[in-house]
């Protein structure tokens, strides 16, 4: 029986947060999260996070030697993990990487610019894997195939400044995963986005703010394009998912705060989960 895992390396929202007496059980890396089915590799964003899955790649799977890695955006904490994946600098592997072109630069160049000065002494010269930039094109979406049953959809939202995000739902057989990340919609999701995440099995959703952060008269975070955990309930509600993984938390949130977002959450839709790094989520047939 084919198995897929997902297995989140990668959980926190803006900036990695160092380990602490309050910071331990969720995590403190920013966003990436790994899909393996039968031996085929998915990379969600390649935060901090990414590092421990070529960890990963090179002691647990060493014969794996392709990943298609999925970006939402171009963000920092969304790709200033990509130089630590150790895959990067292995001249037998090849890495895909998706993302929809910036009005002003490429992403392929926005990538390399993490490997050269001023950023990196690295340099061009220093990546040995065969790595490959695919466009994606929001106008004219295209399904990727991975594999036999296995692919990923998108569709693009415009609620995170100032570029917007890809939404991306990852098929698998009679499965579908969407992971919904850096997204703001206080009054929830358009009609066009219900219906595409509409009945997933699992939906990883922004969550970085409770209410109260996000309202706040002195310090509000309306318009910094993220959601709050109301604002991920009501979209798992309407999109009839049946289950919601609570993501991307702030900072400045400890090990107690997020679990009071559990809480909160499961007074509304009782199967919501916390994304927790290293917590293998199992996808059955």
């Amino acid at each position: 029986m084919s198995e897929t895992n997902l297995v989140f390396y990668g959980v926190r929202g803006s900036y990695p947060v160092v380990p602490n007496k309050n910071v331990s059980k969720y995590g403190g890396n920013t966003a990436s999260i790994l899909i393996e089915r039968d031996d085929k590799i998915i990379i969600l964003d390649a935060g901090t996070g990414i590092f421990n899955i070529g960890n990963y790649l090179n002691e647990i799977k060493p014969h794996i030697k392709k990943a298609d890695l999925f970006l939402t955006h171009l963000h920092i904490d969304h790709i200033q993990g990509i130089p630590s994946f150790e895959p990067v600098f292995d001249e037998t592997f090849e890495l895909n990487i998706y993302c929809d072109n910036g009005k002003n630069i490429s992403f392929e160049d926005t990538v390399y610019s993490l490997f050269n000065q001023p950023l990196s002494p690295i340099g061009n010269q220093g990546i040995k894997a065969n790595v490959n930039f695919i466009p994606l094109n929001p106008d004219e979406p295209e399904t990727v195939q991975i594999d036999k049953g296995f692919s990923v959809d998108y569709i693009k939202e415009n609620s995170h400044p100032h570029a917007g995000v890809l939404i991306y739902r990852i098929n698998i057989k009679n499965k579908r995963i969407v992971y919904a990340t850096d997204v703001e919609s206080p009054n929830g999701f358009e009609k066009k986005y219900l219906e595409f995440i509409k009945g997933a099995d699992i939906l990883i959703h922004d969550s970085q703010y409770f209410d109260a952060d996000y309202n706040s008269n002195e310090n509000s975070k309306k318009g910094f394009g993220h959601s709050t955990v109301s604002m991920a309930v009501a979209n798992a509600i309407k999109c009839e998912v049946k289950k919601l993984f609570l993501f991307h938390y702030s900072h400045g949130y400890s090990d107690k705060d997020i679990k009071r977002m559990l809480k909160e959450a499961r007074k509304e839709f009782k199967n919501t989960y916390l994304s927790e790094e290293l917590k293998i989520i199992r996808l059955r047939r």
